[in-house]
């Protein structure tokens, strides 16, 4: 049966859930959510079978724990259900990147938008939440965020941040490796175009990002974490130091 699956693609897959989880919320009463949405490759339209998962946000309203625990646990639920036995393929476990967000811990403005986070979808690449996004419950996100900051001017900061925190992971950290691809990312939106399209990014970050000492382990990165196949051939583990490293450099040209 997985085989069968894995044959017909799991953006097919990702489309069932999908359906169903809108038919669910169109009948659903949940006074602890604001918003209910997607975002990522599923929207944007650079989803790959190999890797892809599908990225499920909420924005909780101030409500009361019990309320907030309820209506989270309904929608895990829902999607356990809906998935049932089949899995993606994907970095992350079990296929679906579930994530909540307080409406306290939202920008308010724009300039507040612009500090990075880790989680840089309200901040850096909050343009391509704006562009790429279908709300399945409540609020629409424009009435709920500020306008997004200008990216190439919020890369900067954002690869700032990432620095920070691949300079402290131990050696072998898995995750070293993906904040490497997160800083290419950036450096491409600082020199280059407003784009998060994984089809695209190893173009651009070639054809935009000066020539400096690393760029072709960039490149390296790029390659080897669009090109893996989950579980079977996950991306290779680069050192921490050499992503560190690559991280440091890019830092170090954005900011000269």
């Amino acid at each position: 049966m997985y085989v069968e699956e894995m044959l017909m693609g799991t953006l097919k897959l990702a489309e069932a859930i999908v359906n169903g989880l809108q038919d669910a919320l169109s009948h659903a009463y949940l006074p602890a959510i604001r918003s209910v949405y997607l975002s990522g490759s599923y929207c944007r339209g650079d989803w790959l079978d190999c890797s892809s998962d599908l990225d499920v946000g909420v924005i909780i309203r101030g409500a009361d724990n019990s309320l907030i625990e309820r209506d989270i646990q309904w929608l895990q639920n829902t999607l356990e259900e809906l998935k049932g036995t089949r899995a993606f393929p994907s970095h992350c476990p079990g296929g679906i990147d579930f994530s909540t967000s307080p409406e306290s811990a939202l920008p308010k403005t724009q300039e507040e938008a612009t500090v990075p986070t880790p989680y840089s979808l309200f901040s850096t690449t909050m343009f391509d939440l704006y562009a790429h996004h279908i709300l399945l419950y409540g609020d629409e996100l424009n009435r709920v965020l500020p306008p997004c900051p200008n990216p190439a001017k919020a890369a900067g900061p954002w690869l700032a941040m990432l620095d920070k925190r691949v300079e402290t992971m131990e050696p072998t950290h898995p995750k070293a490796m993906f904040l490497a691809y997160k800083a290419a990312t950036a450096a491409q939106l600082h020199f280059g175009e407003m784009t998060l399209n994984k089809y695209r990014i190893l173009e651009l970050y070639q054809e935009h990002v000066p020539d400096f000492e690393g760029k072709e382990f960039g490149e390296r990165v790029i390659r080897n974490y669009l090109g893996s196949f989950y579980p079977e051939r996950p991306p290779m583990g680069f050192s921490g130091a050499e992503c560190a490293e690559f991280v440091r450099k890019l830092w170090e040209l954005v900011r000269s």
